[in-house]
Formats: C-alpha cells, structure tokens, sequence
C-alpha cells in the first residue's frame, strides 16, 4: 500500500476497509461465467476480492502508469486477470466480449469524473449485465432522485430512462486512503428491459436541453402542440416532468422531426 501514492489530479482515493470492499463483491455476485471490466483498480484491494471469487475474466482498466508494475506483481498468479493500461474512455468495450457476452462493469470511480462514466454506461447497455459504482453520495444521491426535490437533475432523468438504480450503502470518508472530503456511496445500475428510446445522444441532449433554466416552463422550449400530444401541462418546468413525461415528450418530438 504504501508504494503507492494517491494521486489528487487523478481523483484517487484508495478504498481500505475489507467489510465494505467485501459487501461491494457480494452485490457484483460472481459466477465463473462472468466477465467483469474494473475501472480504476488502484492498488488492486477490489481487484483482489473479485478474482478471489473465480470469475472466468476480469479486465483492469487503469490510467495511472505507477501502479502498473505493482498490479503486475500481484495477481501475476491469476491467468484471469488483465491489466488494460488506458484511460477507460479509450477502452472499446465491445472488443472485450464475443457475440452475446455481457459485461459487470464495477469500480470505485475517479470523484473528477464520475458523472461522464456514468452517462458513458447509457451508451453501452446491450453488453452490460449491470454496474456496480462507488461515487459520491451527492451524485448517488441525484441518481435515485424524484421529480420536485433539488437533487432531480438532468442526470437523474438520463440514467432512470435506461437503468433501474439501487443505493446500496453509503461509505464514510475515514474508510479511504486518503479520505475524501464527502461521503460515498455504492449504487447498482440494471439496464432496464424494453427500452424505448432508440437514439441515446439525441435523447442525452434533449433532457439537458429542458433542464437548461430549469425554472422556466416547458412551453418556452418546446411547442405546447407537441406537450398536450404528449399529455404533459405546458405550464411545468423541467424539475417537475417524471421520468415517463420526458420519454412521452421525446416520442412526439422525434415522430414530427420525421
């Protein structure tokens, strides 16, 4: 542990507390048919755990070059352990798994970017099984959030669209090295079945578009023809649509663009 030093532009803060690292394996529920992608293995206590469990592949994704030799050295035993030395916005996913094959994508995720890889797993649900995240309580807490409360962003409309969201636990900052400033919390995310929505960008831009001025009224953005088609009161603001309400909103808009 202490070879490694927690890079602050890198967002890092290594998880140290065996119980919840335990905790966080036991949701990820590992079967020797599982291919499972980490992000940000760090210095390698997730990592460890999990392949513990036998699954048939897990692959590492890691950005940061100094632990790479020490990772190598630890799990040089396993022959299902793949140390992918990237940044996981560079990673192709899809050239991990063969045709059909899904993917728990798992990690205590970098503070810095935690929002943009989870929007990211929007764009990937035909080959994720479901995700297993560490990140801040605040952003986890915007995950699960409902219409009318200051937690209910942009975010929480995209990611319930495509995911049902469990909170599984929050984890208080002393169980890090070093500790964050904030609490954090571990979430699952289940892609959901019979997803309507066919352009996921489209989509993505649409909601961030309605919740730009999130205190103006939804007429000032979109035509109220289209709201009462839609079956939504053109006198609402963003922050107060559910979920269904944006995906109604959307279907009618995409139906007139064509």
């Amino acid at each position: 542990m202490n070879r490694i030093k927690p890079k602050k532009h890198l967002g890092q803060h290594f998880l140290i507390s065996k119980n919840v690292i335990e905790k966080i394996v036991d949701e990820i529920d590992i079967s020797q048919e599982d291919i499972i992608v980490e992000i940000g293995p760090g210095t390698g206590a997730l990592t460890e755990e999990i392949l513990l469990r036998n699954p048939k592949i897990l692959y590492a994704v890691e950005i940061d070059t100094t632990v790479y030799p020490v990772l190598e050295e630890k799990f040089s035993k396993y022959s299902n352990f793949k140390l992918i030395k990237s940044d996981f916005f560079d990673v192709n996913l899809y050239e991990l798994i063969s045709d059909k094959e899904k993917i728990k994508l798992v990690g205590n995720l970098p503070y810095n970017v935690s929002s943009l890889m989870i929007i990211d797993c929007g764009f990937k649900l035909d080959i994720l099984e479901f995700c297993v995240f560490m990140i801040q309580k605040e952003v986890a807490e915007k995950l699960i959030a409902k219409p009318k409360t200051k937690d209910y962003t942009f975010l929480s409309v995209f990611i319930q669209t495509f995911f049902d969201v469990k909170y599984i636990m929050s984890v208080p900052a002393r169980f890090f090295n070093p500790p964050p400033k904030v609490t954090s919390a571990v979430v699952k995310l289940t892609p959901k079945q019979n997803i309507v929505i066919n352009n996921v960008k489209k989509y993505k831009n649409f909601v961030s578009h309605l919740f730009q001025n999130r205190r103006k009224m939804i007429k000032s953005k979109i035509e109220e023809g289209m709201l009462n088609k839609a079956g939504v009161s053109p006198n609402l603001r963003a922050e107060e649509l559910s979920v269904e309400d944006f995906i109604r909103i959307f279907e009618v808009v995409e139906n007139d663009d064509r």
